[in-house]
């Protein structure tokens, strides 16, 4: 079973959401829905960092986006970018592999570019992304690059109106609070997307309302 950390997030967001959809959930982790433009915004802008030289810059240009920087932003680029990871949990003898991108790498700290319309600390905060990097890459210190972005005047054009950075550090029982999160994903995937477990592929939704409707009749039949 391969899951990424982006994944287990969303779930856990769906999981403590009161009005979480389970549709939505399901079509995200899927990827049955197409990216809308701020998604598309947020890659384009982290393939400009990842791309960046050193040196002072007021614009940065990437896959069709234009983004005009603003704030006062004073940003790090080691040469280690974009570095991809995966380790192995075993969850009730099910082996699960938790896949992880990080921006970049610098001895025991892990960066994550992030773009928002709007800073909430406590948004980045509580999520479960900054536990799962630091168990995955052995690091003790993840730090959130965080942009604040608003549309700008000409299509695919931003401003860069706000930058900020937030830490955190690993902690005693860190490890076991990602297995947590874990058992309750495994749990959740087996009834709801065990084409994860069983590496089949994923019904569609046609195929199982057809299943649900033909279970439906089948009951009705042995009722009537």
């Amino acid at each position: 079973m391969r899951v990424s950390v982006t994944d287990l997030d969303a779930f856990r967001s769906w999981r403590y959401s009161e009005d979480g959809s389970l549709d939505e959930l399901l079509a995200r982790l899927r990827r049955e829905e197409p990216p809308t433009e701020q998604m598309l915004a947020g890659s384009a802008l982290h393939a400009a960092l990842e791309h960046a030289e050193a040196g002072e810059v007021t614009t940065l240009d990437r896959d069709g986006f234009t983004f005009h920087i603003e704030a006062d932003v004073s940003l790090a680029l080691p040469e280690l970018r974009e570095i991809k990871a995966e380790k192995v949990y075993v969850v009730d003898g099910l082996p699960v592999v938790v896949v992880g991108k990080v921006d970049t790498l610098y001895g025991n700290t892990v960066d994550d570019h992030k773009t928002t319309s709007h800073f909430d600390a406590e948004r980045f905060l509580d999520t479960y992304q900054w536990r799962f990097y630091l168990d995955i890459f052995d690091a003790d210190r993840f730090r959130w690059n965080v942009f604040e972005m608003a549309e700008g005047a000409e299509p695919r054009t931003y401003r860069v109106f706000g930058f900020h950075q937030l830490d955190q550090y690993r902690y005693v029982g860190m490890h076991e609070d990602c297995m947590d999160l874990l058992r309750e994903f495994v749990a959740f995937a087996r009834t709801h997307m065990p084409e994860l477990i069983t590496g089949l592929p994923a019904k569609s939704r046609l195929e199982q309302k057809l299943e649900e409707s033909l279970a439906m009749a089948q009951s009705a039949r042995k009722a009537a």
